[in-house]
């Protein structure tokens, strides 16, 4: 069938959603639309949209660490954390929120993924410095960047074997750019705080750990600071002990035992901040899963693949800059799994021979794209870490993720 006819629930879509009107509005519309085009039963339609909610709800690790960090929270152990680090940095949050960022970064580039890390580190800067818009889009930045590079990643592994090389090998091609990158978001992050500030009132909790000694403040920093060093090293430490002892399961129990000990909440009120933590992350996946339902309809319309082939249809010097614009592009309404972006965009550029740096900005491209995507999971815990709905987290790093974008374009045309 037509691209043209085709895109038609697409634009539907981002139409709505630039218009502001609630995702599932926008899905739904363009999800009816996508059934008439294609003919797809209706049967058929609610086995693809049931299927988009049971697995958004089966993302089960960021769903148990946004807990986690609620829980600490509750129990003011970020609070105490934070206020260590004003007393240790003497006000400068810039420099906090570049080691939060690095820390995201280097968690994600361990892990292979980045939306389970947020769930720790988004709160975390958030009691720091507040929702700076800058902040907010290296953290997005980075994570995009770590995992469409992480040797742990599903997305590297597809990446490199379209360009046909070992996975740690295309891993090793692509660090230089990394670090690069890297530096390029946390100088985004340090900068945004500097110029607008720490946007975050003097509220009640930071108050009262004001004048608390800081031996006192050290214990009840120490759940949070467990919390963080699993998330991000628990692999690692495996390795070191030669026993599995750290998976998402063992680190929210240990953080469990630490608030209970070391903080003012018993057991009782760590058990329900613990359940009262999942609220907002299990809504937002319900409602992102349904939405994720209605762009799998589209998707069996063949758009995405028809889009990804426009690529092999313009002169070879534009090929490697218009694939990544088109998997940017792609990822937006289907960015919930990079990796599916990927098995649409590679096949393509693997037949026309492009070199695996080439490959690897693809990825990275396709990563940025899904930060702009409401189906993103990274994306929904920027959402829930700030307290802000998905569009508006979506708008207020646009232009970050954008320029982020060009430089790596501009970065791909002149290196590869």
């Amino acid at each position: 069938m037509s691209l043209l006819v085709n895109l038609i629930p697409v634009i539907i879509i981002l139409v709505l959603l630039f218009m502001r009107k609630h995702m599932l509005i926008a899905g739904l519309a363009g999800g009816v639309v996508a059934l008439l085009i294609g003919g797809i039963t209706i049967p058929e339609a609610s086995g693809i949209v049931l299927s988009g909610i049971s697995n958004m709800l089966g993302i089960t690790v960021p769903i148990l660490y946004a807990s986690a960090a609620v829980m600490v929270s509750k129990a003011g152990s970020i609070q105490s954390l934070i206020e260590l680090a004003k007393r240790s940095l003497k006000g400068k949050f810039g420099i906090l929120a570049g080691i939060i960022v690095l820390i995201q970064g280097l968690a994600t580039y361990m892990a292979g993924m980045g939306a389970g890390n947020t769930m720790v580190t988004a709160p975390l800067m958030a009691a720091a410095v507040g929702a700076v818009p800058e902040v907010i889009a290296a953290m997005a930045i980075i994570s995009a960047i770590g995992f469409t590079t992480s040797p742990a990643s599903t997305e590297t592994a597809l990446t490199a074997e379209s360009a046909g090389i070992e996975v740690t090998a295309h891993a090793s091609i692509m660090l230089p750019y990394v670090i690069g990158f890297y530096l390029l978001a946390i100088g985004l992050a340090i900068y945004g705080v500097y110029k607008r500030g720490r946007l975050v009132g003097s509220t009640e909790k930071e108050d009262q750990y004001a004048d608390v000694k800081s031996l006192t403040l050290i214990k009840y920093a120490l759940p949070s600071i467990a919390l963080l060093l699993m998330v991000v090293a628990g692999s690692s430490l495996n390795g070191v002990l030669g026993i599995t002892l750290f998976t998402p399961i063992t680190t929210v129990i240990f953080t469990a035992i630490l608030t209970v000990l070391l903080t003012p909440l018993n057991s009782d009120s760590t058990s329900e901040a613990l359940i009262d933590g999942s609220r907002f992350i299990l809504t937002t996946l319900f409602s992102v899963g349904i939405f994720l339902g209605f762009i799998n309809i589209v998707a069996e319309l063949g758009v995405f693949e028809q889009i990804a082939d426009l690529a092999s249809q313009v002169p070879q010097f534009l090929v490697l800059p218009v694939a990544m614009i088109l998997a940017f592009l792609i990822a937006i309404p289907s960015g919930a799994f990079a990796a599916g972006v990927l098995t649409l965009t590679l096949p393509t550029l693997a037949v026309l021979g492009l070199p695996a740096e080439a490959m690897g900005f693809v990825a990275i491209a396709t990563g940025l794209g899904t930060q702009v995507s409401p189906v993103q999971i990274n994306v929904a815990a920027l959402a829930d870490g700030f307290n802000k709905d998905i569009m508006t987290i979506i708008k207020d790093q646009a232009k970050f993720i954008i320029g982020m974008l060009i430089v790596v374009m501009i970065v791909a045309v002149i290196f590869v």
